[in-house]
């Protein structure tokens, strides 16, 4: 049986049982953040708040008024329409939102999650819900489902993938005959490049009323140490939803709220710009090697696949041995592959570091 320390350290996707077997100064890749610096216009935004005394007491319960506006204006650009005072509701993190989503809506039910997904992040709710994971691949056939839910990551948080706009179009389909509740784990999508846009599921056809989305500030470059996520939907969901958060942590840290205010209204294209430099980077080091890999979706991840050197879990250990970590894609569903995170602190070391595990291991299978 899997313990609570287990499901704990799953859910948080660390590696606190293993630091202690890890170089002194090991760089991190394997993580699910940029672990930017806080802009100049986030802190500026936070410390007037603060003088303020907006963050010395407990806010509005769903979370302040103006960031839960800001959530609503978001999703009617994209043609939904949700009530701020009722339907959207700040979270202290993706983390959390995904917790109290799950242990409310996919109690003592089946939950189809796509065969890649950040499981992880999943575990320790759907353990404590109760629920039946039960996995597919939504490009292939789905599987005959009633009454159930849909746990959609979309964009892939676990690879940092979008799926085509056929296939959600096919998922959405698929949903509304099967009438499955649907939870969107969007959280990834602030980290789209420019040139792939975000579409929502809940604007599909027949979605709008059945879908809960999730989704994040922590995402956005710079705001990721503030740990601050949301969460929108029909009351029918969403109320269920909130009493449970709310009854968790009544409401989110009241500074963080404010941070990701004044990230939302005043972006920093700085911090993107050098993420895009770093997957640059990293895709030009991997073509080097004539590793192949996914076309990245972000500004955040890349999948290579690895297979070729003994594969995630060989390539995995060789690179923390070298003192940078990066994630098995076996973890998330993905065998053969390697997931790697273009943080901004030590990137340039650890891709010396990546490129001497990978040429290693390359010159040992010649």
């Amino acid at each position: 049986m899997t313990t609570p320390l287990e499901l704990a350290v799953a859910a948080r996707g660390k590696r606190w049982l293993e630091a202690e077997d890890e170089p002194v100064g090991t760089l991190d890749l394997a993580g699910d953040g940029l672990a930017e610096a806080t802009s100049a216009a986030v802190r500026e935004a936070t410390v007037a708040a603060l003088e303020r005394h907006l963050g010395d007491h407990y806010t509005r319960r769903p979370g302040i008024a103006p960031l839960c506006k800001a959530v609503a204006r978001h999703l009617a650009t994209f043609g939904l329409t949700v009530n701020p005072d009722n339907e959207v509701v700040i979270t202290g993190g993706p983390q959390e939102s995904r917790f109290v989503a799950l242990r409310v809506l996919a109690v003592g039910r089946t939950v189809y999650v796509p065969t890649v997904a950040p499981w992880p992040a999943y575990a320790a709710a759907l353990s404590f819900a109760g629920a039946a994971a039960a996995r597919f691949d939504p490009e292939g056939e789905l599987p005959e489902a009633q009454r159930a839910v849909l746990l959609l990551p979309t964009p892939n948080p676990a690879t940092g993938q979008a799926y085509a706009a056929e296939t959600l179009a096919r998922l959405a389909a698929w949903a509304a005959a099967a009438d499955l509740a649907v939870i969107a784990d969007e959280a990834a999508a602030p980290l789209l490049r420019p040139d792939r846009a975000h579409v929502p599921f809940a604007s599909l056809p027949a979605m709008a009323e059945r879908t809960l989305t999730l989704g994040s500030f922590a995402s956005v470059p710079g705001l990721d140490a503030w740990n601050v996520a949301w969460f929108a939907g029909p009351k029918s969901c969403s109320v269920p939803v909130r009493d449970l958060k709310q009854a968790m942590t009544i409401c989110s840290s009241a500074a963080s709220q404010y941070a990701a205010l004044g990230g939302w209204e005043a972006p920093d294209a700085s911090t993107r710009a050098g993420a895009e430099g770093r997957i640059a980077a990293l895709a030009a080091l991997l073509a080097r090697l004539g590793l192949p890999y996914a076309e990245p979706h972000t500004i955040a991840y890349l999948v290579a696949d690895v297979s070729a050197l003994g594969g995630g879990a060989a390539v995995a250990a060789a690179c923390l041995r070298r003192g940078v970590r990066v994630a098995d894609g076996a973890g998330f569903g993905s065998p053969g592959t390697i997931r790697i995170t273009v943080i901004e602190r030590g990137f340039d070391d650890a891709l010396v570091r990546l490129e001497g595990a990978l040429a290693e291991l390359a010159g040992a299978r010649a």
